[in-house]
Formats: structure tokens, sequence, C-alpha cells
């Protein structure tokens, strides 16, 4: 059976739709599945929740494209749960309210990587002397050994904590923007291979969370 060049054109044009959705869909997963790389890889990453969200899910952006979300879930009596996950909803990282295991932080959460594993913990201190005000945070490997610590910095118009490591080196910078109708931080990535950048995104939503409560109390 001879085809009219007209069914050829016709099937010629199917076959170029039909590839260009595959290609979209390949690179789509391609940028999905790479999100702990673009982390690393980003110099600055935003995130973002809007005012009339009525869940705890955090958007995170680079270079203006939504590339993650971190999703609050509630887990037990010690507090919610947070996950982070791609646009296909695969799990990276993870972060639970845990019990103290030292006297001088007020609040003490493990991470887990996507294989549920624990990678570190954060630890919240209020600190409240004649020289400091405010909430420092510290970073622990595995193995209960400090690496890194947060302290908030002073006069400010906008809340904003830096990341240090043990020698005073600047690893990131958190800080809260202006926006309309969602609250948005803005996270400078100076080096990467000290803390993992996925601990500085749960940092960002628990500042965020202890400022929505200390609001509620007032």
């Amino acid at each position: 059976m001879k085809l009219s060049r007209k069914w050829i054109s016709c099937l010629i044009m199917v076959l170029l739709f039909c590839g260009s959705i595959l290609n979209c869909r390949a690179e789509s997963s391609d940028i999905s599945t790479d999100l702990l790389v673009q982390l690393n890889e980003a110099s600055t990453i935003m995130v973002k929740k809007s005012w009339f969200s009525f869940n705890k899910n955090y958007q995170v952006y680079i270079d203006g494209e939504k590339v993650g979300e971190i999703q609050g879930l509630y887990f037990n009596i010690l507090g919610e749960r947070l996950i982070l996950k791609d646009l296909d909803g695969e799990v990276y990282a993870s972060e639970q309210q845990i019990k103290r295991w030292n006297v001088r932080l007020n609040r003490l959460a493990q991470v887990y990587n996507g294989a549920d594993e624990t990678v570190g913990f954060i630890g919240e201190q209020v600190v409240r002397d004649f020289f400091r005000f405010g909430k420092t945070f510290h970073f622990y490997d595995v193995n209960r050994g400090e690496i890194a610590v947060s302290k908030q910095k002073i006069f400010h118009i906008f809340p904003e904590y830096v990341i240090e490591d043990l020698t005073g080196e600047k690893l990131y910078k958190v800080k809260k923007k202006f926006s309309l109708f969602r609250t948005t931080y803005e996270i400078t990535v100076y080096n990467p291979n000290v803390l993992p950048v996925e601990q500085t995104l749960f940092l960002t939503v628990i500042l965020n969370s202890i400022n929505e409560s200390d609001k509620d109390t007032e």
C-alpha cells in the first residue's frame, strides 16, 4: 500500500512531537535526580513559603527555578519531621527532633540521608548574656563531634545568621528577605564541603518556625 505525501508528512510530525515529549521528560528527570548536586554547586539558594499556605511546605529555588521542597510532617510528641524532596518526590534528607544529650542545648535534631541513615545533628542554644543575645546553633557529625556553629548577626533589619566552621571560616549565610505574600530566605553558599548544604536548608526552616512560634506567643 502506497502512502501519500500528506500521510508521510503527518507521520513525521507525530514522531517529532513524541520525541520532543520524551526529551522534555528526560531533561526533567535529570534535573530532579541531581538535586544534591545542584544544591552543592549553587552559590545562592532561595527558600520560600506562601503566607496563605495551610501546610508546612517550603519551596527551594536555584536561579529562579524550583528544584525541590521541604515538607513538614507531624511525627511524634517530640515535634515535626522535616523532609527534603526533589520534584519527583524522592527523599534526599530528613530531620527529626530528638531527646537532648547536651544540657546546654534547648533543642536537638537528628539528621538523616535519603536512606534514613544518621548523618549528623543540629542543636539550638539560647544565649542571653551581656555580650550576646539570640540563638546559636551547633552542628555535629555522626559521632557527635562539633563541626560548625551558626550565630545570629545583630543590628540587622531582617534576621541574619552566619554559619562558620570551628576555625572561623564562613560556610553559609542565611538571611531573611523582604517579599510580598511569601516568607523568603536567601542562603549564600561559601563552602559546602564542611557542612552538607541540606542541613543549612533545615536550619532555615527551623529559624522560620521559631520566629512564627514566637509571634504566636506574643
